[in-house]
């Protein structure tokens, strides 16, 4: 199964290149996670509705044909880890590919809501993106040791 990460972020930092590494490499080989990295929209003269839309045209670029596209936003659905798990093995059983979306700080438009087949929350609080995408390949990880058994999630 391939899991594609789309984020509304800046060129990575190294510290944030070497946590995704990290979890990258204890992730088992049936998970093939890739990146997108979409530019923030540059405030200047635009509305917030306008960058939002900005955003949202360059994130449905990264958007793989056929994928189920997954999109992270408070208003979502909460899930916990084990049924974080099962949504992957269901897709990975069933041969689907995921795309995750991670807005940007101001969100994403109205419309990634109607593109995306699942909003989930991982949380009420906000998280700053840069650790959000890294907490994202945690759960991932975590997932892959929940259904082989593994003593990480306890």
């Amino acid at each position: 199964m391939k899991c594609k990460i789309i984020s509304i972020s800046h060129k990575l930092s190294n510290w944030e290149k070497q946590a995704l590494q990290f979890y990258s490499k204890q992730i088992p080989f049936y998970f093939k996670v890739s990146f997108a990295e979409v530019r923030p929209s540059s405030p200047k003269n635009l509305d917030i509705e306008s960058i939002l839309e900005t955003e949202r045209e360059e994130i449905v670029k990264q958007i793989e044909a056929d994928s189920y596209v997954i999109l992270w936003d408070r208003t979502g659905k909460k899930i916990n880890s084990h049924e974080f798990a099962t949504l992957l093995q269901d897709k990975i059983d069933h041969g689907i590919d995921i795309n995750f979306i991670i807005g940007g700080a101001h969100g994403v438009s109205k419309k990634l809501f109607t593109t995306s087949q699942l909003v989930l929350s991982a949380s009420e609080l906000t998280f700053p993106h840069k650790l959000f995408k890294i907490f994202l390949m945690e759960q991932i990880y975590r997932a892959s040791t929940i259904h082989r058994n593994h003593p990480y999630h306890k």
